[in-house]
């Protein structure tokens, strides 16, 4: 188990750095901006918001907190 420092250092975290979504999204762009940095599809992120609004209600305020929090493709205070 390696240091927080180089945990957060590693390959697979310098992905989520290039978090952003789409200009032209179909709803918020979330799913399509997870799907863009996990292995998973954009459209199983879909069925897991979907199932997990439909089984715990939580589906869609984590769906709004990821909207508000992930910033759209292009937005220049992104990366600085």
């Amino acid at each position: 188990m390696g240091s927080v420092k180089e945990i957060f250092a590693s390959e697979s975290w310098s992905r989520f750095r290039n978090l952003h979504r789409p200009r032209k999204p179909q709803i918020g762009g979330v799913c399509a901006a997870l799907g863009g940095v996990t292995p998973f599809a954009a459209w199983m992120w879909r069925v897991l918001f979907c199932a997990s609004l439909w089984l715990w209600g939580l589906g869609l305020v984590s769906y709004v907190i990821l909207w508000i929090c992930i910033p759209r493709e292009g937005d220049a205070d992104h990366g600085a």
